[in-house]
């Protein structure tokens, strides 16, 4: 019921927009989807304007969900045919491209793992006549290192990954990476148990780094032995790793004090999930920075129903859709046109803050060697 409460008050909020069509269903294609009925008929082979089936991939808690309704009614799909499955742990959707046979039609992948599956070939080329939607993209999103020319991918939201705490149990916050990765600091025995960092090795591993003033583009053998001796040090003070799931219960029944987090899941804890702790969770960025990432959209090659992943892609990238997206999930959005209509997001120094290029870097891409070197690390740190 928030959910679908919400969808109600951010249509309203971005009337006279095409989501003012939003409020009476059906849409009309031209304007959410961006392709007439007739084009959607000519353009893709073998397949009439009503298409059968989606299977999606992505990050818990990334979607406002009645846009899946929306989207199934517009294409003429059976809601039940719609089937969006949700991960913690990027590792999770990779290892499924990596086997094949998955059975999605669209995942969403970090940089560093969207990077992985292109150059693996896991994934499929971008039809763009059935995407006419891009044009809406930021410039600024467009042309990764990793995919040139979008081939591959489409941006699909960006934010921060940092630190957020409990207010009434870390008053002072969480300023500088000693407090979450250096025992005699003080911080971890004050915290023992208490302290959750993500599941997600990139993100830990790249904390780690910043905390003993390495370059996170730094892999050499020397510096990952380091880190792993860092998170080996930390380990026994941690509750565990874990994903928005888990850091969402542990704040909400106190027994998380602070944890390793993204921006827009603490925006949306406070407003959405558990409004209770407005005032009591806050979100920050150490004084040795934090990560800027994008997740990406891609069609795994031997996706079943790929011509249903491009209009979904379509349809995220409408601006009104992005906007509704954006406002609910508090991330933002690569559509420029969309920008305008999430001031509500922008407007929030704690999850944006003003000097953010500053005090932010962004995910390195992996080499192949550099991904081996990272989840050995990883796993030798998972099984102490």
């Amino acid at each position: 019921m928030q959910r679908r409460e919400f969808l109600k008050i951010a249509i309203a909020g971005v009337a006279g927009f095409v989501a003012g069509s939003l409020v009476g269903l059906p849409i009309r294609r031209e304007k959410i989807i961006g392709v007439s009925e007739k084009e959607v008929t000519s353009k893709i082979s073998g397949v009439s304007a009503r298409v059968e089936a989606l299977k999606v991939y992505n990050w818990s808690y990334y979607i406002q969900e009645l846009l899946l309704d929306i989207f199934a009614k517009e294409v003429g799909m059976d809601r039940d045919k719609l089937v969006y499955d949700v991960f913690e742990d990027p590792v999770e959707p990779f290892s499924k491209l990596q086997a094949g046979g998955s059975g999605y039609d669209l995942v969403v992948l970090p940089d560093a793992e969207a990077a992985l599956a292109i150059s693996k070939g896991y994934v499929r080329k971008l039809d763009k006549s059935l995407i006419p939607n891009l044009k809406f993209v930021d410039p600024d999103f467009l042309n990764p290192p990793f995919d040139p020319d979008n081939e591959y991918s489409v941006v699909y939201m960006w934010g921060i990954t940092a630190y957020s705490w409990r207010t009434d149990f870390v008053p002072e916050g969480v300023t500088t990476l000693k407090q979450i990765f250096d025992p005699e600091f003080g911080f971890l025995e004050k915290h023992k148990k208490r302290v959750m960092m993500l599941e997600e090795a990139t993100e830990v591993v790249l904390s780690a780094k910043a905390y003993l003033g390495k370059d996170p583009y730094d892999w050499r053998d020397k510096t990952m032995e380091e880190v792993k001796e860092v998170l080996l040090r930390q380990k026994p003070y941690l509750a565990g790793y874990g994903g928005t799931s888990e850091y969402y219960e542990g704040f909400a029944n106190g027994s998380i004090d602070v944890a390793h987090a993204y921006n827009g899941d603490i925006a949306l804890l406070r407003t959405e999930e558990h409004p209770e702790l407005a005032d009591k969770v806050k979100f920050g960025i150490p004084e040795e920075g934090g990560t800027r990432w994008t997740d990406n959209m891609l069609i795994p090659k031997d996706a079943p129903h790929p011509d249903a992943a491009h209009l979904f892609i379509n349809f995220l990238l409408d601006p009104a859709v992005a906007a509704v997206n954006s406002l609910y999930v508090k991330y933002m959005s690569p559509v420029k046109d969309a920008k305008p209509l999430i001031e509500k997001v922008l407007s929030d120094p704690e999850i944006y803050p003003i000097d953010i290029k500053d005090r932010t870097w962004y995910v390195p891409l992996l080499t192949e060697e550099d991904h081996t070197k990272l989840m050995e690390v990883w796993e030798e740190v998972q099984k102490a």
